[in-house]
């Protein structure tokens, strides 16, 4: 597994992906090694030492996207599988993430949940596979808006890094003094510094996690996680692989999947008014069944019609 820069202990995107070899490893019996990755200029020659090294090559990242495409061809008789991006050899499994479904879900909580009419985003990067998660969110909290007659308003603000958890978290203190008691966190390792201001706040606000259930790292101040299947992508290539049965291509994966959903909220249920919850269980099942289309562009958000749940 090659790394972005924000590295393992990111608590989320790359501890995924390392939690998907890891269970290869265990019940597999085969062996694994991770290449941390410091800046972008790290990802070709850890990419190429790493095919040398191994029978298949894990990368972690849109980021990666074009050293991939380069390394990948010069090792054809390895196996590689490409998080967050589309990479169309024969060598390659890439997957993308519908993110914007669980994200709309954490919209509905986020909006009925807030007592200021003001959430947040904080991005580490303004990069697609971080986008799509923003618009699904706007879009669950302007059904919610519709549905209950509110007014909640987004306020976004981008880190420009994954890796740099001090500037998270003065981003994440100026939304709240803004105003905003909800903060969804899509920043990697900055994000980390999302949640210490959360839990320095003093203040009912709250955070919303991401990648992997990270409810637990501030109890009852994280409603809830939008859980991103990255583990059982990687698992499941890793197994194929080593029965023989890799399947190269693009695949897209979402709620129906079981490739992206909220977390039990274990600390936080009675924090949610139902109605939230309520919400979430009918948008589930409609997005599932195809009635609703979650936005994953500007544009297609613009075009949005908030379904009747």
């Amino acid at each position: 597994m090659v790394t972005d820069a924000a590295g393992l202990g990111d608590k989320g995107f790359n501890d995924a992906g390392w939690a998907g070899v890891q269970r290869a490893m265990r019940e597999l019996g085969i062996g694994g090694i991770c290449l941390q990755s410091y800046e972008q200029a790290d990802y070709i020659p850890n990419l190429s030492l790493a095919a040398q090294q191994a029978d298949m090559v894990l990368a972690m990242g849109f980021l990666m996207v074009d050293a991939t495409k380069k390394v990948a061809p010069q090792y054809p008789d390895k196996k590689f599988i490409f998080i967050d991006g589309e990479i169309n050899a024969p060598n390659v499994a890439s997957f993308d993430f519908k993110g914007e479904e669980g994200a709309f879900l954490a919209g509905i909580i986020a909006a009925i949940t807030s007592r200021t009419g003001v959430v947040g985003v904080v991005e580490g990067m303004e990069i697609p596979p971080v986008k799509v998660f923003e618009y699904g969110y706007r879009a669950g909290v302007t059904t919610v808006n519709k549905i209950e007659g509110k007014k909640v308003k987004v306020l976004v603000a981008a880190a420009g890094d994954f890796n740099n958890p001090s500037k998270g978290k003065s981003l994440a203190k100026a939304l709240i003094n803004r105003g905003a008691d909800v903060i969804f966190q899509l920043a990697g390792n900055t994000g980390l510094g999302v949640l210490e201001a959360i839990k320095e706040s003093g203040k009912s606000v709250f955070a919303i996690g991401v990648d992997i259930d990270q409810d637990a790292l501030v109890p009852g101040q994280i409603l809830t996680s939008v859980m991103k299947g990255i583990d059982i992508a990687v698992y499941q290539s890793i197994k194929d692989a080593y029965q023989g049965s890799f399947k190269p291509g693009h695949f897209w994966i979402g709620l129906a999947e079981g490739a992206t959903s909220l977390t039990p909220m274990k600390y936080t249920r009675d924090k949610i008014p139902p109605k939230a919850l309520q919400l979430v269980e009918l948008a589930k099942k409609a997005i599932i069944i195809g009635k609703i289309r979650v936005p994953r562009s500007q544009a297609q958000l613009e075009r949005f019609q908030p379904p009747q749940l």
